[in-house]
């Protein structure tokens, strides 16, 4: 009974938990506050797409930090929240505005402060994962994500109308619109220190291991080699990372090639919040009664249609506004796709080599984490028709390669072979 309290407190405990930092990044997601942030400040594609960069860069290179410390952690719970103090640096991104700090030293400051978060996010992915291994059974962890998304969505169309006000109003300059924002999403992070010390660890470490950095790096490859699902995941990831990062410039693409108003550029990030919304809740159900492989095939198809839509509109710009607002709520649905990655490298995972295959899953992608700044170059040389172009092919490879996955069924057999 004891256990089964656990679980039920340890599902809403991460649950609002995890509320509480999605609906924080929606106010200042990469792809919506933030571009328009760099690229009111500074007019430049290519350092929006740096930001994408920072965020992705300094979110594997965490987990590469943190990884080997796992099984040193006795308080899981506890660690986790000393490293989420460092959600509280969205207060630090204002205060350069509020003081006047403008341009590109206002986006350097930023840059350099967004990378620190990310870092720290990285930090505590890997704990995060590995709490919720323990702390939830297996077939519960994608939907509690799912709700996660869902419940922060809901809050983030509350919230999303104060940013969309902010966003468009005249009534504030341009440093007290995105300071307030950026102190916004720092207040609404807050209430996620409180929940993660709900949690409970139904099975903390009672003997801690002395990290070996040597030795844990160098059995990565061995493990690599001797799991055939893990190779097959690692190589159906890769090419993904190009359509994903790409769906991030939809909004500087209208602002930028269709001409569209602050105020209609302000209702697309809001789209993005309601596209989150449905994602979340679509996904978590998906995940639940067809496994994290289905989750995982379907983002890449709706990544693939969702680009073909942009390279029409690019063709037939007389579509207009409201057919870019579908694109990037259909967009936004795609953004949860690391639910599905995040918990299918949990589900192929024995249990010693959990924390080993989330570090190998999540940093494969540390050559690919400039994706986004490239993108930003090539719209910069090329224009977005060349950037929807290229992250379509390689939609397409991602969809052919992500269908070799295990299915459920698979993945519960290859657990009795363990």
């Amino acid at each position: 009974m004891k256990n089964r309290q656990n679980y039920g407190r340890n599902y809403w405990a991460l649950t609002f938990e995890g509320v509480s930092f999605v609906a924080a990044i929606n106010l200042m997601a990469t792809g919506g506050a933030v571009a328009l942030f760099i690229n009111t400040m500074t007019g430049s594609v290519t350092l929006a797409g740096l930001a994408i960069t920072a965020q992705s860069f300094f979110l594997l290179l965490g987990q590469l930090i943190i990884a080997p410390y796992i099984g040193a952690i006795r308080n899981l719970p506890g660690a986790m929240f000393k490293i989420m103090s460092l959600r509280l640096i969205p207060f630090l991104m204002a205060i350069p505005l509020f003081l006047g700090v403008g341009g590109h030293l206002a986006v350097g400051i930023f840059l350099v402060l967004l990378s620190l978060f990310w870092l720290s996010d990285g930090l505590n992915t890997v704990p995060w994962g590995e709490l919720t291994a323990r702390a939830l059974k297996p077939e519960v962890r994608g939907h509690m994500m799912g709700m996660q998304v869902a419940i922060a969505g809901a809050v983030s169309l509350l919230t999303g109308l104060l940013l969309q006000w902010l966003l468009a109003t005249p009534a504030l300059s341009d440093y007290h619109r995105f300071g307030t924002i950026f102190a916004l999403t720092g207040a609404i992070l807050m209430p996620s220190l409180i929940f993660i010390r709900l949690v409970k660890d139904p099975s903390p470490i009672e003997t801690p291991i002395k990290p070996d950095l040597r030795g844990y790096y160098a059995k990565l490859l061995p493990i690599i080699k001797n799991s055939k699902p893990l190779r097959y995941a690692i190589i159906a990831r890769i090419p993904g990372f190009i359509g994903f990062s790409t769906l991030t410039f939809l909004i500087l693409f209208g602002k930028n090639e269709l001409g569209i108003t602050e105020d209609q550029a302000s209702w697309l990030v809001y789209s993005q919040i309601a596209g989150g919304l449905l994602g979340g809740v679509l996904l978590g159900e998906i995940s639940r009664r067809l496994g994290n492989k289905a989750v995982i095939v379907i983002c890449n198809i709706g990544t693939l249609i969702t680009l073909s839509l942009a390279i029409i509109i690019t063709f037939i710009p007389s579509l207009g506004y409201l057919w870019l607002l579908a694109i990037c709520v259909f967009a936004s649905i795609w953004a949860s796709h690391w639910l599905g990655y995040f918990n299918y490298f949990l589900d192929i995972a024995p249990r010693e080599d959990r924390p080993a295959f989330q570090v190998i899953g999540n940093c494969i992608g540390i050559p690919f984490s400039f994706v986004g700044y490239a993108i930003g170059a090539v719209i910069d040389q090329w224009g977005f028709l060349v950037a929807f172009a290229i992250a379509s092919i390689t939609a397409i490879i991602t969809i052919i390669l992500s269908l070799r996955l295990l299915s459920r069924k698979e993945i519960k057999a290859l657990e009795l072979v363990q």
